[in-house]
């Protein structure tokens, strides 16, 4: 059993579920690093996990609402070696140890992936409007070019548009079978960007049905 030690003592611990216990504490280095592990989580990846959430549903108001700049001084401040070394955790004074640390880890991480695939598709959404802005201001500013756009995009058309046929026709569309699967179970994501949690989920449960394999799924994911 995982045990938290107190640390004026070498006789003595407590159990991570509360319990007294004998022993030595030889690991104490170890336990006290579980404390560290977990105030981690509280003090920045849980509240990290909340502001990214709010960021990759798109409820920006919110997320300003809660990300100040005074909650920002607040993580950092608490997030100095001085909170994690000092003599509450030497010496374990009131610490309960929560079983679901590991899995509100990973929680986290995937919530990270997550915004940061939004941030890469936003940033290039930014570059690509920077550049077609640039491209119309720079129209608007030229007077030949702007003769030229006009005369390009609209007498050209007019003129031959009764030249053009147009007609329907049928496209069957064939999804990576992660995509397919995650859109039966989850729907489209929002803005494109796919929950690295349940993309996980997913990928998994088709690799234990043989549908797929981890290098099918890396070679084309990435």
């Amino acid at each position: 059993m995982s045990s938290i030690f107190d640390g004026s003592s070498g006789f003595t611990s407590v159990s991570l579920h509360g319990q007294i216990q004998s022993g030595q504490n030889a690991n104490l280095d170890i336990v006290r690093d579980v404390v560290r592990y977990q105030l981690l989580y509280s003090n920045m990846l849980n509240r990290m996990r909340q502001y990214l959430n709010l960021y990759t549903s798109g409820s920006y108001n919110e997320l300003k609402q809660v990300f100040t700049k005074a909650a920002l001084n607040q993580m950092l401040v608490t997030n100095n070696d001085s909170f994690y070394y000092n003599t509450n955790v030497d010496d374990l004074v009131d610490f309960t140890y929560d079983p679901n640390t590991f899995l509100n880890y990973k929680k986290s991480l995937f919530s990270m992936l997550t915004g940061f695939t939004l941030s890469v598709k936003q940033n290039d959404d930014l570059v690509a409007m920077t550049k077609d802005c640039n491209e119309q201001k720079e129209l608007l500013m030229s007077r030949e070019k702007l003769i030229e756009y006009i005369r390009r995009e609209f007498t050209d058309k007019i003129s031959m548009e009764a030249f053009f046929i147009s007609q329907e026709f049928n496209t069957n569309i064939q999804l990576k079978p992660w995509y397919s699967l995650y859109l039966q179970m989850h729907g489209p994501p929002p803005d494109g960007v796919f929950d690295s949690e349940k993309m996980a989920n997913v990928v998994e449960i088709l690799i234990n049905q043989n549908v797929i394999t981890m290098e099918m799924f890396i070679g084309d994911f990435l």
